[in-house]
């Protein structure tokens, strides 16, 4: 799993390409390179999210970060790429390339309704493995300290 920080370096780099290319002159569907890498981050952030949301009973009890603090990292982590994308899609628009920007955000919806199940799911099983893993350990032990205590009251 990505790391926030490293999420939001991976899209603050495309964008500020993006910015760079835009600025020369070039189309959207030149820099399209640079509009799929901070997709990319975008999606890595949302899947940190899932992650957050649907942590394992370990991960609960184990976990270095706070809940203020993961709550704190991922909010911001969103709002900086709610700011971004905001100030793309003005760009694009100001420049004439709505159709290009509509047609990339019904794409974009499809495609990230799917990837959000998935990594909702996947999440979700992740955290139920663990849980189990846990829960066989523990069984495991109680059923090796009661045998131990059966076995000295028998001898």
């Amino acid at each position: 799993m990505v790391e926030v920080a490293t999420a939001i370096s991976l899209a603050s780099s495309a964008y500020a390409g993006i910015k760079k290319a835009m600025e020369m002159g070039k189309e959207a569907q030149d820099v399209a390179e640079f509009f799929g890498r901070w997709f990319e981050a975008k999606e890595q952030i949302a899947e940190v999210q899932q992650y957050a949301n649907n942590p394992s009973m370990m991960a609960k009890m184990f976990s270095g970060k706070s809940v203020e603090a993961q709550a704190l990292q991922v909010t911001s982590a969103r709002h900086k790429i709610q700011a971004m994308e905001k100030e793309l899609r003005e760009y694009l628009i100001y420049t004439g390339q709505v159709a290009f920007y509509e047609d990339m955000m019904k794409e974009r919806r499809v495609i990230r309704q799917a990837r959000l199940l998935a990594a909702k799911r996947k999440a979700e099983k992740r955290a139920f493995m663990a849980n189990m893993f846990a829960i066989f350990v523990g069984m495991s032990v109680a059923t090796f300290i009661v045998v131990i205590l059966f076995v000295a009251i028998i001898s």
